[in-house]
């Protein structure tokens, strides 16, 4: 089923360069012709510095430069060149109008979609430039395989078809094994949170005091106490900045035994590996408290770990975390105090959701795509969660391509 969904198509959601700065100061319209003129000229010149044949002063902004050093441009560029190769070219080239243009750069292995901004002032130097995406040019999926096999520490990855049969596998690779998810872990909230709405128990606009605060990610951290607010916008926020203040306020709403008995209810390959469900400031205060305590949970089972965090629980508050041991930080008990699911546990909540007909689910998880805009064109919807701490990354899509077929990837 490799046809499905193409190998480099695969890749350009796992490898992105996004390089910003800030637009210009507006200015008189000058001439358009020099403009278009003098963006060709630069877009060839952007190739130029980039392989180390021009200095970045000559193309670039002072303005972008200050938002992106030469010293990090290179470093960056350089990245991009050990995955691609070597900048050959610039191609099509296409001018949009007041400074801005597209254009390809080709490398030896991919081509990359890219954008500038021009000054629109003499002698129109680059404000702002953009590479969008990578696409590969001789990708196949036994590229991929070996690419995944090629990262350091541990990975799984897979990429399905959903129909009525449930999980079609495309490309796989240790999809079934049990990885740390950081906070994707909030699918199974929401999808307790949607279960109970669909159930007529709750509705989306119930309004609910802010009461469990958490620390960052997120802002709602920093909100008025006992704000009130409705329950679409704590779901909202706990999937579009993966808030975990609105998390742990549904947490305590809907009470972790629901929510795990969700997890079940997905077909979870090994419950017992992620349960009790943690809330954020539990894992937080757990991983940056005394050690002895994160051995005596990481050796307790299922029922032993509830009675520990029903112990500690006066301890396990936002005052009890050290923030200094999450910030910059090694990787801390990855493998025990964590959220934990395989690609494939992750491709069945993901499933569940969509099943579960909601809209409202559906919109929430669009919020923040988390792909660029040149990839979201191909798709006709577009749903994400990812999760993150030293050690851990997970990025996991819902997808609905232009005919209507559903796709998860997860990674």
């Amino acid at each position: 089923m490799h046809d499905i969904l193409s190998g480099s198509l695969m890749k350009r959601l796992l490898a992105v360069l996004f390089l910003l700065a800030l637009p210009s100061a507006l200015h008189a319209a000058p001439d358009e012709e020099a403009l278009e003129r003098a963006a060709e000229r630069r877009a060839a010149e952007v190739a130029q510095v980039l392989m180390d044949e021009k200095p970045a002063e000559a193309v670039f902004a002072s303005s972008f430069l200050k938002e992106v050093p030469p010293v990090q441009l290179a470093a960056l560029v350089s990245d991009l060149v050990k995955q691609s190769g070597d900048i050959r070219t610039v191609d099509d080239f296409l001018y949009q109008g007041d400074g801005a243009a597209k254009f390809d750069l080709v490398f030896e292995k991919a081509r990359g979609a890219a954008s500038i901004q021009l000054d629109r002032q003499e002698p129109y130097l680059v404000t702002g430039f953009r590479i969008y995406g990578v696409t590969p040019t001789d990708d196949t999926p036994q590229k991929i395989l070996a690419d995944f096999a090629a990262l350091p520490g541990e990975t799984g990855f897979a990429a399905y078809m959903l129909d009525k049969d449930g999980l079609q596998p495309i490309l796989t690779n240790k999809a079934h094994r049990q990885m740390a998810i950081g906070s994707t872990f909030k699918l199974y909230v929401l999808s307790a949170l949607a279960r109970e709405i669909s159930a007529g128990k709750r509705r989306w606009s119930d309004v609910v005091a802010l009461e469990a605060r958490s620390i960052p990610s997120g802002r709602m951290q920093d909100w008025p106490p006992d704000a009130p607010v409705t329950l679409q916008t704590l779901a909202t926020m706990m999937i579009s900045i993966s808030d975990n203040t609105a998390t742990d306020t549904l947490m305590r709403l809907l009470d972790r035994e629901a929510i795990e008995r969700e997890v079940i209810a997905s077909g979870h390959s090994d419950p017992s590996r992620t349960l009790p469900l943690l809330t954020t400031i539990e894992l937080f205060a757990l991983k940056t408290g005394d050690p002895a305590r994160i051995a005596a949970y990481a050796k307790a089972d299922d029922a032993a770990q509830a009675a520990l965090l029903s112990e500690w629980a006066p301890s396990l508050t936002r005052e009890h975390v050290a923030l200094g041991k999450l910030i910059g930080s090694s990787p801390n008990a990855i493998d025990s105090v964590e959220w934990f699911a395989s690609a494939e546990d992750i491709a069945r909540i993901l499933q569940r959701l969509r099943d579960g007909g909601d809209p409202v689910v559906l919109q929430i998880l669009g919020v923040n795509p988390s792909i660029v805009p040149h990839e979201q064109a191909y798709w006709d919807y577009v749903g994400y969660k990812g999760g993150s701490e030293p050690g851990v990354l997970n990025f996991s899509w819902l997808l609905k391509d232009k005919q209507g077929r559903w796709f998860v990837i997860a990674a």
